[in-house]
């Protein structure tokens, strides 16, 4: 018989398939006991079994119910309720979000709650279970690790807001760089800057210039975020030999490609210059790339392994041409770091009519742009000419099938059958074929 492992390493039996219906029920009246009737003596050892067997039955409301009543007396056993409950269906999280919020207020319970959302991928009812919480030391330990979690998970603007909460508590350089750096990722770097503004202001004189070290590469960081690179470069310039050479010379790069970013390559390349940079394949590519000058850029960028999708598209482009020299390329990918998606897009499209042996290419990215800013009206006609214009290229497939989507998503079932049989029939080998027969069952079962 399998058996659930406890905390001290001592195994809860699993019921039987035929038991499990009789072994909820129980548990679930001894839960209710427990958690309302508190005159009636239940052993703390045997709620946390029945919390485990419940778990185990699938009677997740009994065991969350179990839970709470073990966590109301020991909240350090919070992670090991999460772990527990993490494989909760999603009709039954309301009922364990109601064990664990239900009045009063537990610590353990909150905790618990909040570890689990992490987990079912909504970290802003975790925060909301946590913020109300009094503060104290235990708590705002509770909160960073939640905002660390939630950072993890990719949700920065929680995690800012839970390293605000802990900020406010204990304003230490620490927290206030986590705090700035979740701000940035949320793409908040005003916030950023105004957080550590006021904790150098809150800090004794004695211990600024370290503060000022420790925080520079947050600083450097948001003001290159908002076009200030000159004082990122003064920031960079004042505190040389303080900070490691490693953090210098990522901050050396941060400032070149702020430069890049805002268009600016004259000045790009001289920062590029002025740090050292020169010998830097990956910027040097880049800011050729930038300029347009395709022939170098082929040259210096190579490296393909943990690329964003922006650099493989551009990798992909250089494979592709053999043209050698193409600004409304370089205005293109640049308006990308910028993330400025409509302009870029059109850039792309007026570089397919420079840069013909990379055309289906280039199209086929300023309409996967456009589809992901919702504007589909501008991305059929492309897709459209992808197919009908380019229909040898590697990108004919993923336009049909994209084609068909858009034109499902615009109320044009029928419209949408053609594209996908069309994929089918005239590309029977490429890997998209089962997306497509997906989406041609499911219009079938819907229509």
């Amino acid at each position: 018989m399998r058996s659930l492992r406890r905390p001290d390493g001592s195994g809860v039996h699993r019921p039987g398939p035929a038991t499990r219906i009789a072994v909820a029920l129980t548990i679930a009246m001894s839960a209710a006991l427990a958690a309302f009737t508190p005159r009636v003596a239940v052993a703390q050892s045997d709620v946390l079994d029945s919390a485990y067997a419940a778990a185990e039955a699938g009677a997740w409301e009994a065991s969350a119910r179990a839970w709470r009543h073990v966590l109301d007396h020991t909240p350090n056993l919070a992670g090991a309720a999460a772990y527990t409950l993490r494989a909760v269906s999603s009709d039954s999280r309301g009922a364990v979000r109601r064990a664990f919020l239900v009045p009063p207020i537990s610590v353990g319970g909150r905790r618990a709650l909040a570890q689990l959302e992490i987990a079912w991928g909504s970290a802003g009812f975790g925060w909301q279970a946590l913020r109300d919480l009094p503060p104290s030391d235990s708590i705002v330990d509770a909160w960073i690790d939640f905002a660390d979690a939630a950072q993890a998970a990719g949700a920065p603007l929680v995690a800012r807001d839970a390293y605000l909460a802990a900020l406010a508590v204990r304003p230490t350089a620490d927290v206030a760089a986590r705090a700035a750096e979740a701000a940035l990722a949320a793409g908040d770097a005003t916030t950023a800057l105004s957080l550590l503004d006021r904790v150098m202001a809150a800090s004794p004189p004695a211990d600024t210039a370290a503060l000022s070290v420790a925080l520079l590469p947050v600083r450097v960081r948001a003001l290159v975020r908002l076009g200030r690179m000159e004082d990122a470069e003064q920031y960079v310039r004042r505190y040389t030999g303080r900070a490691s050479e490693q953090v210098q010379a990522s901050l050396a790069r941060d400032i070149t490609w702020g430069y890049a970013r805002v268009g600016d390559i004259s000045r790009a390349r001289s920062a590029a210059t002025r740090f050292g940079l020169t010998n830097d394949g990956d910027v040097t590519g880049w800011l050729a790339l930038y300029a347009g000058d395709l022939k170098r850029a082929r040259g210096a960028l190579h490296r393909t392994d943990g690329l964003s999708g922006d650099a493989l598209t551009a990798l992909a482009l250089l494979a592709r041409t053999r043209t050698d020299s193409a600004p409304a390329v370089g205005e293109a990918f640049v308006l990308l770091a910028r993330g400025d998606t409509d302009m870029a897009a059109d850039r792309f499209v007026a570089a397919s009519t420079v840069v013909r042996d990379a055309a289906p290419l280039l199209l086929a990215t300023a309409a996967r742009l456009h589809a992901a800013q919702h504007h589909d009206a501008l991305a059929i006609p492309l897709w459209r000419t992808v197919v009908e214009q380019y229909a040898d290229a590697p990108e004919a497939p993923e336009a049909d099938l994209e084609w068909g989507r858009a034109l499902k998503r615009s109320a044009d079932p029928a419209g949408a059958v053609a594209r996908w049989e069309h994929l089918i029939l005239t590309y029977p080998e490429s890997a998209l074929v089962p997306l497509a027969r997906q989406e041609l069952d499911a219009a079938k079962a819907t229509a």
